[in-house]
């Protein structure tokens, strides 16, 4: 395990986040890649000089057989393809706070086979207090797709087939706790997987919307095991891929984002919930 103390806020895996001061000196490096992964409006009225625009939300996934998970890499391979990705270039997402959406796209890249994925801690609110440039132009797009081709890391993903077959796995709902225990009925079952352990992913933030360090962040999870393999679900995988995202900042090395999430799970007639 890295040196807690030498890495940013004490993360063992620091490489996943990029804090602002850091973020602001890779600005129009040809080797750096800033996505705003907010809508295009809220995009188009403001953004990292640079940037491009890839609202992660509108791409939901609710099918992990085979084929769909296949449909799914070539979706995104063909969307990241757009904006030139190529295995040399570090790739930045943001969000105006350090949420989901941003981290979805970092999960989303490592999934994809490329490693160089990272979450601005922050997001676009951390850089308007710090006066940082902002920018309202599109950037001039590639004069081709890239040729990016998806090698996917099945460690670190989660499928209805994977997961309703064993229970090797200790399960984190990144849900709220109505969500959870069945008061908010989002699906067609209400409920949580069988055994799973409830804390929601905003727990994770300050009230800043940056990130707590290390050692807060490992009580906040101190209910589940560091070894032990983990499946993290929300409703559609992208506050799972948070608390994904966290886990392995403290040091959690076998985390797996249920893709499909809820919206899979509880609108399934084979699969028991409790």
């Amino acid at each position: 395990m890295a040196n807690k103390s030498t890495n940013y806020k004490g993360y063992s895996e620091s490489s996943l986040v990029v804090s602002i001061d850091q973020a602001s000196k890779l600005v129009g490096k040809n080797d750096v890649i800033f996505i705003d992964t907010r809508n295009y409006w809220k995009y188009a009225n403001g953004h990292i000089p640079g940037a491009f625009n890839l609202e992660l939300y509108a791409f939901h996934w609710v099918d992990t057989s085979k084929q769909g998970i296949s449909a799914f890499a070539k979706q995104m391979q063909m969307l990241f393809r757009s904006i030139g990705l190529d295995p040399r270039k570090r790739v930045i997402f943001y969000q105006n706070n350090s949420g989901y959406d941003a981290a979805r796209g970092v999960w989303l890249l490592n999934y994809l086979g490329h490693e160089k994925a990272s979450l601005l801690d922050g997001g676009l609110n951390l850089w308007k207090r710090k006066h940082l440039p902002i920018s309202t132009r599109d950037p001039t797009p590639p004069k081709k797709t890239s040729e990016f081709v998806a090698k996917l890391d099945d460690s670190i993903v989660a499928t209805l087939d994977s997961l309703s077959k064993s229970n090797s796995f200790q399960i984190l709902d990144a849900r709220n706790a109505g969500e959870y225990n069945g008061t908010y009925q989002r699906a067609f079952k209400a409920g949580h997987i069988p055994g799973a352990t409830n804390v929601e992913w905003k727990l994770a933030l300050r009230k800043d919307g940056t990130l707590k360090d290390a050692n807060q962040l490992r009580k906040r999870y101190s209910s589940l095991a560091e070894d032990a393999a983990t499946v993290t679900y929300c409703q559609s995988g992208y506050r799972a891929a948070h608390s994904w995202l966290v886990l392995r900042l403290i040091g959690f090395k076998d985390v797996r984002n249920y893709l499909g999430s809820w919206y899979e799970w509880a609108n399934r007639e084979d699969v028991s919930v409790e």
